[in-house]
């Protein structure tokens, strides 16, 4: 797996534990729920800024944020943010 699919893979568990939508991703980001959708497919990647903003959005760093999305999903045990 990529690093860009492992990336799109993680923020949208990390969507999800959070409760938050595709849709309200697209409106923090400023972008279409479609462009949202193929994103986190693993088609195209985000940028630092969004990155920055989705994890403002999750409640926390860029850099806690980066450290859930660059391991494989299968290997976090434990993260406390």
């Amino acid at each position: 797996m990529s690093e860009t699919e492992t990336i799109a893979r993680n923020l949208s568990g990390e969507l999800a534990r959070h409760r938050k939508t595709q849709a309200a991703l697209a409106k923090e980001l400023g972008v279409s729920e479609q462009n949202i959708s193929k994103r986190l497919q693993g088609e195209g990647s985000f940028t630092t800024e969004q990155l920055e903003k989705a994890a403002g959005m999750l409640g926390m760093s860029l850099y806690q944020l980066m450290m859930l999305l660059l391991q494989p999903i299968d290997g976090i045990t434990k993260f406390h943010v």
